[in-house]
C-alpha cells in the first residue's frame, strides 16, 4: 500500500476533519483514508469511457446498444416492476 505525507494543513481544517472522524468513531487516519478513497472513485463519464474502450476492443455490431442506451433501458425497466409492484401498472402495460 501507498503512503501520503501531507504537510502544512490549515489547523482548523486539522480540527474539523479531527472532530469529524470522532463523530464517526474512527481515527482520523482511517476517515481521510475514506474521504480520499471517496475522492478517488471513477466517474460515470470515466466507467463509460471505459466500458465503450472494451467495446471497441470487442468489436460489438456498429448497431449494437451503447452502455448508456442499456443503462437507462434497465433503469426503466426497473422503474416498470416498482410500480407493478406497487400496484401502479399493470402486467399488460
Amino acid at each position: 500500500m501507498g503512503q501520503i505525507l501531507i504537510r502544512n494543513i490549515d489547523d482548523e481544517v486539522h480540527a474539523r476533519l479531527k472532530a469529524k472522524a470522532a463523530g464517526a468513531d474512527k481515527s482520523l487516519e482511517q476517515y481521510v483514508r475514506e474521504v480520499l478513497a471517496d475522492a478517488a472513485r471513477p466517474t460515470k463519464a470515466e466507467i463509460l469511457a471505459e466500458m465503450d474502450a472494451v467495446r471497441a476492443r470487442i468489436k460489438l455490431p456498429a448497431d449494437a446498444p451503447s452502455f448508456e442506451e442499456m443503462i437507462e433501458e434497465m433503469k426503466n425497466e426497473q422503474e416498470q416492476r416498482a410500480l407493478r409492484h406497487a400496484g401502479l401498472l399493470s402486467d399488460d402495460d
